[in-house]
């Protein structure tokens, strides 16, 4: 990782190499519906589910455009509360009488940004009237992003993240600092001293070192937060630690560890991420103990924590086994293993849908991503019986009961070792919103994609080069994004 990243690239090479809306109908995509659904890409959310308001009146919306298959972005308010987006062109049934707002948004395909031509509209709806409102979007614009500078002056910054409604961003420094930017605005100083210098348990060597850290759901009131480490004999390493009492930008120095997994010889392939899921657990993601094609054979040995996703309770004084993690029962695995078949995974991240994202570093030829649902227990993401969906050092192999990447790209495209990142959810740049962020070791571009439906849809590269070597992606309280590179701290913003 750094040297740190090129060295990143043996951090796989880091983690890593070797080895981001109006209705969609008349020519606006969507396939329309009488009272869509959040399934069918019609509406969502409001009361009275599925059908409207509660009352006996209509509303038709429909949209024009807009590409074939791309979602809209209309907010539609009204009497009693009433509150539904929409997606698809639909006919909002059970409406109560009076008056109703429809608001079009800004709607993003790719990189053609598309307004509609009234911003908003209105409509009455009473018992003998049916009115219908067409959302008319022009010619797109091409959109934009920039790298707003946050901070400089860091030392191979490598994470960043923050508690929930909290200002401050913690970024963590590889050589085992969490240093505080007091708030998110560009420029922001670090403060002098380290919230916990960690420094003496950890080493740099190779791709070791303080590589993450979760603050515990519940941090406002219990002060815990969790760090990612490799210890100086290379064993990954998960402790505990606490704000001090007397000073929120200074934790308590003596942590406890809850968890240590043997990593000898190879100074690779350590993961290098924990984070809490929407359910309360933690989860963290390890590498498969490194060396080419995975020689121990972690990554499918379900006896060994090398190569996974582990999931664990943390909610008392040290861990324990959720009872539905798959293996839970004693039988066929370690208690703790959520899922299997990973590499290198840099990095994996929650989105709000309930999907989780894993990038996971490829070996020579391809780099992946898998999505599915955060419930998904007990699956198989192949390596080293595949790497992507090709099969490694064969030309064909027993796939069954591996489970295949949503997206995937070859080295031939020139990328080397994928550094996964965040789904936006901000909303400095709502545009963005759904899009996947990510980028290479080798390409350094800030590239993206939607997943909608259980496909992956809208791959942009935003031809924004990335400064240096970017080492990860962060967000903050309030999901926005950050790139770390080259000793800086830099937030995605949209661009001119």
């Amino acid at each position: 990782m750094l040297t740190v990243i090129r060295q990143f690239r043996q951090f796989s090479c880091l983690v890593l190499c070797a080895g981001v809306l109006a209705l969609a109908g008349c020519g606006g995509g969507g396939d329309g519906g009488s009272a869509g659904t959040a399934a069918s890409g019609g509406s969502t959310g409001g009361p009275n589910e599925p059908g409207g308001g509660g009352g006996t009146g209509t509303l038709a919306l429909s949209v024009s455009g807009l590409p074939a298959n791309t979602p809209a972005n209309v907010s539609v308010t009204g009497p009693g509360g009433f509150s539904r987006t929409v997606t698809a062109s639909t006919t909002l049934t059970g409406l109560a009488a009076g008056t109703y707002t429809i608001a079009g948004d800004s709607v993003l395909n790719g990189t053609s940004l598309y307004t509609a031509a009234q911003a908003s509209q209105t409509a009455t709806v009473s018992g003998g009237a049916s009115p219908s409102v067409t959302v008319a979007y022009g010619a797109p614009q091409t959109f934009r992003l920039a790298l707003t500078t946050v901070a400089t002056g860091l030392s191979a910054p490598i994470f960043l993240t923050a508690p929930a409604n909290d200002p401050r961003l913690f970024v963590v420094e590889r050589a085992g600092r969490i240093r505080i930017l007091p708030n998110g605005n560009a420029p922001a100083t670090p403060l002098a001293t380290p919230f916990l210098d960690m420094s003496a348990l950890t080493t740099t060597d190779g791709e070791r070192g303080l590589l993450s850290m979760a603050f515990d759901p519940n941090y406002a009131t219990n002060g815990r937060f969790y760090v990612y480490y490799t210890a100086t004999d290379g064993a990954i390493t998960v402790a505990r630690y606490q704000v001090s009492t007397g000073d929120a930008n200074v934790a308590d120095p003596s942590g406890t560890v809850l968890l240590s997994i043997p990593h000898p010889g190879q100074s690779n392939h350590n993961g290098g991420q924990l984070a809490f899921g929407p359910d309360g657990m933690l989860y963290l993601a390890t590498g498969d103990g490194g060396g080419s094609n995975d020689p121990a054979g972690n990554a499918q040995n379900t006896g060994s924590l090398l190569g996974k996703v582990i999931r664990i309770d943390v909610r008392g004084s040290g861990y324990v086994v959720p009872p539905d993690n798959p293996f839970a029962g004693g039988s066929g695995g370690r208690a703790e293993i959520w899922a299997s078949g990973l590499r290198n995974p840099w990095r994996f991240s929650f989105d709000t849908d309930g999907l989780l994202y894993i990038a996971d570093v490829g070996e020579g030829a391809r780099e992946e991503v898998n999505v599915q649902p955060s419930t998904a227990a007990g699956l198989n993401y192949g390596w080293d019986r595949t790497e992507g969906t090709t099969c490694v050092g064969a030309s064909s192999c027993d796939t069954s009961g591996l489970t295949p990447p949503a997206f995937e790209y070859s080295h031939a495209d020139g990328g080397c070792a994928i550094l996964g990142g965040y789904v936006y959810r901000g909303s400095a740049v709502p545009e963005l919103k759904g899009r996947y962020f990510y980028t290479d070791l080798c390409t350094g571009r800030l590239q993206s994609f939607a997943y909608r439906n259980g496909a992956v849809t809208e791959s942009v590269d935003w031809s924004l080069p990335l400064p240096g070597t970017v080492y990860s992606f962060g967000s903050d309280a309030a999901r926005e994004l950050y790139v770390l590179s080259n000793g800086q701290v830099l937030r995605v913003t949209r661009g001119t």
